[in-house]
């Protein structure tokens, strides 16, 4: 597999339920979503790499019918227990055809789960986007930023394998977005907006990751 696989984050998700400290990042990523979602009259939402569903349950929180799914069952399990009252949680991977007829959504949004691939299977997750994505619809997604790489490299050293795209020492592996790259793959979409978004430190404020915010209409 040429990318971190369910066994990497099974992992990952065990140990931050474990130490205690799980992966959210409050509404940072859903809120400037919300404006976009009323507007557009959006009702059901599916959210690919969901991890323990806080975001997902922020959304439902505001009404909307949200599915979401993540690789890792361990994910999975703990965003049911917690959330499994307000959304729909299923075990998939994103970078195959998911078990959703065409055009079954309002709106896909995805936060920093998007980059975790290579060229081709990025290429492959788009397009399974635009598919579930009724005509109209939204993709909302956030992820790293090319201007990111270099900040993260300074803790986390990592291996090229294809351009722009590595494996860090942990095994998880990053795909770095330029504006023009995300351009290639939104070039059958409509109305596409970008937006780079520095993500300061909390209690620094220095900035900690540098991101592409995306919306587009199909």
């Amino acid at each position: 597999m040429a990318y971190a696989g369910a066994e990497f984050w099974d992992r990952f998700f065990r140990q931050r339920r474990q130490s205690g400290h799980d992966l959210d990042w409050g509404g940072l990523w859903t809120g400037p979503f919300l404006a976009p979602l009323r507007q557009a009259g959006v009702r059901t939402v599916l959210e690919l790499g969901c991890g323990t569903g806080h975001d997902s349950a922020r959304l439902a929180g505001e009404g909307y019918l949200v599915t979401a799914v993540d690789l890792s069952g361990e994910a999975i399990g703990q965003a049911r227990a917690r959330f499994g009252s307000m959304a729909r949680f299923m075990v998939a991977d994103m970078t195959r055809r998911l078990p959703f007829p065409d055009g079954r959504f309002d709106a896909v949004m995805s936060n920093v789960a998007l980059h975790m691939f290579p060229d081709r299977e990025t290429r492959a997750v788009f397009a399974e986007v635009k598919r579930l994505a009724r005509p109209g619809g939204l993709f909302l997604f956030h992820v790293n930023s090319l201007e990111d790489r270099p900040l993260r490299a300074r803790w986390l050293p990592a291996r090229e394998l294809e351009a722009d795209y590595v494996v860090e020492e942990s095994g998880q592996t990053m795909h770095f977005f330029s504006e023009a790259y995300l351009r290639e793959l939104l070039a059958s979409w409509q109305q596409v907006e970008l937006v780079p978004v520095a993500v300061p430190d909390r209690k620094t404020g220095q900035t900690v990751k540098h991101a592409w915010r995306g919306i587009a209409r199909r």
